[in-house]
């Protein structure tokens, strides 16, 4: 077929030589193939002989234009050769289509699979593109879906049963006295040695017993130890080598690990600029605490949150706190700049989640592809008392290095704090977080005790958070004055800092790196015919289109120089409130705030529906027989851009500047922010450009 084409093609050609061309018209330059973006996949695997939708997207890139408003999404066999079309990805905003907003470059589609085979499933997205040098054939980088297995009944209960026995049998051999933990250990791996289904234990004599099961998944068990008082005080095991009491283990030299690009592009033509590699890329902080209750009062999480909220900076924090610190908390880890797992964790390969593991729960299948992936184990919870009882808690999920590695995103150069035990011992975590755009990590290189975690979150956050050091300037060089002297230890770059510059005020990033985002904020390189007043990018603000129903903001914490004077920013209103609610209770607003260290708001500018109607002479619509609409110098973009409702009008692009003077030499934030008056049914969006400081 491919030859039959090829002659075609050159007939064509030979016949256009021999014809001369009277009217001397222009034709479109060819590119040939054109790299057009990265296929994302709402999941990567799913379970055989089950129908599953996978939402599929492609962030098309800046300067390019699919031809037909829509790519072809197809398989391809081992070759990477065609095995034909599946679907279509749109960009028309149909949620059903799984698309958010249309007109933006982001092509998407909800497409049905169910297959009967375990493998894996090659996808492409290809389709007829151009660009200002020509017309091409775009096609995406290469996806993968993978095809499980599921686990069965009988390899559930396997697991269950071989974990509750071994439990079991490790509270026989300890005999209720404590000094009896590291021979009582040491039988249990000789037991669990001996089982027919197991294919390899993995210990270290303190934290966990860590299975791989026959069958492909992974288990284990996980030890720690609560005093009288029921305080669980360590974040996995104990030593149980009492000569280990005699000395303090020797620090590692404090060093850097050398530094690697991760800068990534959709494609050489239409590269975008990156964040500075040494720079924090937003103020958003995770803290992921599972074991809260079984800490306390051992805990860091509150401690961390008074120390940034008095910093002179704005932080956004997110806390997930027990069982609430689920798997599915952890979907979104590569948005965050800071991380603090406070949590269990056995050899620098898995720390702990609070979830349960439930095969009635509605989410056990979608968990199950990820065990069977090897993203996740299922331990045991072990805890030792001070008195030699043994009490099993749940079986609970665990994250592994290869759940890391398949998130989607890219860390904005975050810094990582894994505050539980053995999180340095092997490298496999911080190298999955590394590879993914993580900075700096980290970590302790043996059982470490809860006060001592403490001690090193609170140390770490005010160094790195408020006193703006860098990550080698933010370690401590200390080990753990209690049994079994647990080292605090760095890996990565020790270069890795906030800033106190304004960056990516004109979103030429191509993401919203040096934006912190809280509710509905993104960058997006067209909304249907609008495009940026400058480059390739913009930000977006809105009160919840598409499937986000939060209102959005953006802000970023900044030092005004001795000689800047100004903040100008570009601006473009598009509502669905317009022209309907009008001098009504409805009314969508766009602010624009300047907050000070002392968490005082300079309100900048304040647009709500009612003060732009006036400001462009538009009057209310009532829909009324004859009645003519009047939307002054308002600009109706429907049905060229449309949110949801409503017919949407727009103000066009407005430069706004404002004298900060008086801010000179201080830290401000800047914060802008779309919300909702009366409902969130119409919406509203604002697009931002060119936000600098002069």
């Amino acid at each position: 077929m491919k030859k039959r084409l090829l002659f075609i093609s050159v007939l064509v050609i030979t016949l256009f030589i021999g014809c001369e061309d009277k009217n001397d018209s222009p034709t479109t330059p060819s590119l040939g193939d054109v790299e057009i973006g990265t296929l994302e996949l709402s999941q990567d695997g799913i379970l055989e002989n089950t129908s599953t939708g996978i939402t599929i997207k492609i962030n098309v890139a800046s300067g390019v234009e699919v031809v037909d408003s829509m790519l072809s999404l197809i398989t391809l066999d081992a070759s990477n050769n065609s095995k034909g079309e599946i679907g279509k990805l749109y960009d028309n905003g149909d949620l059903f289509n799984g698309d958010d907003i249309a007109g933006d470059n982001i092509f998407s589609g909800v497409i049905d699979f169910n297959e009967s085979v375990p493998g894996v499933i090659k996808l492409q997205a290809i389709g007829n593109v151009k660009t200002s040098e020509g017309q091409g054939s775009g096609y995406s980088q290469i996806a993968e879906l993978n095809i499980f297995s599921d686990i069965t009944s009988g390899e559930e209960k396997e697991i269950l049963n071989t974990q509750d026995e071994a439990t079991d049998k490790f509270a026989e051999f300890l005999n209720g006295n404590v000094s009896n933990a590291a021979s009582a250990v040491s039988q249990t791996i000789q037991w669990l040695q001996q089982q027919p289904q197991i294919e390899e234990i993995v210990n270290n004599g303190n934290t966990s017993i860590q299975i791989k099961y026959k069958s492909g998944l992974y288990g284990g068990i996980f030890f720690s130890f609560k005093d009288a008082n029921g305080t669980v005080f360590t974040r996995g095991g104990k030593s149980f080598d009492q000569n280990r009491k005699k000395s303090k283990s020797v620090p590692l030299a404090y060093q850097t690990r050398g530094k690697t690009s991760n800068k990534t592009s959709l494609n050489k033509t239409f590269s975008i600029d990156d964040l500075d590699p040494k720079v924090i890329g937003n103020r958003r902080v995770l803290i992921f605490a599972p074991y809260e209750a079984a800490f306390a009062p051992y805990n860091e999480r509150v401690s961390i949150k008074n120390i940034l909220n008095s910093t002179e900076y704005k932080f956004a924090i997110t806390e997930y706190v027990n069982q609430s610190a689920n798997v599915a908390a952890l979907n979104d880890l590569t948005s965050y700049g800071f991380v603090v797992l406070a949590t269990h964790g056995s050899l620098g390969e898995e720390f702990a989640t609070g979830e349960v593991v439930d095969t009635n729960a509605a989410n056990y299948k979608s968990l199950n592809i990820l065990r069977k992936a090897g993203s996740l184990s299922t331990w045991d919870n072990v805890t030792i008392s001070s008195a030699g009882g043994v009490d099993k808690k749940e079986t609970v999920y665990v994250i592994r290095p290869k759940f890391i590695s398949s998130l989607s995103g890219k860390f904005p150069n975050s810094v990582i704090l894994n505050n539980s035990c053995e999180s340095t011992m092997k490298d496999d975590l911080f190298n999955a977080f590394k590879a993914k755009g993580a900075k700096t990590y980290f970590g302790y290189s043996k059982v470490v005790n809860s006060d001592f975690c403490m001690t090193i979150a609170d140390t770490v956050t005010k160094r790195l958070a408020k006193d703006l050091k860098n990550t080698g300037e933010t370690y401590y060089d200390k080990s753990d004055p209690n049994d079994p002297f647990a080292h605090f230890e760095i890996r990565g770059e020790n270069d890795i800092h906030y800033t106190l510059e304004l960056m990516n005020g004109d979103f030429e990033f191509g993401n919203l790196d040096g934006w912190t985002t809280d509710g509905d904020g993104r960058n997006i390189s067209k909304l249907s015919y609008l495009s940026p007043t400058g480059g390739s990018y913009m930000g977006i603000i809105s009160t919840g289109l598409g499937y986000t129903t939060s209102t959005g903001k953006i802000f970023q914490s900044f030092r005004v120089n001795e000689n800047q004077s100004t903040i100008k920013f570009k601006w473009n209103f598009l509502s669905e409130e317009f022209l309907e609610f009008i001098n009504s209770s409805f009314q969508d607003y766009f602010k624009v705030t300047i907050i000070d260290k002392d968490g005082n708001e300079d309100v900048l500018f304040n647009k709500t529906i009612d003060i732009l109607a006036s400001e462009f002479g538009a009057q209310k619509f009532t829909g009324g027989e004859d009645e003519v609409p009047q939307p002054g110098s308002l600009k109706l973009v429907s049905p060229d851009i449309v949110f949801d409702k409503g017919d949407v009008y727009m103000t066009d692009w407005q430069t706004y500047t404002f004298d900060i003077t008086n801010y000179r030499g201080k830290i401000i934030t800047i914060e802008f922010s779309a919300g909702d008056v009366g409902d969130s049914i119409y919406d509203t969006a604002i697009l931002l450009d060119d936000i600098s400081v002069q």
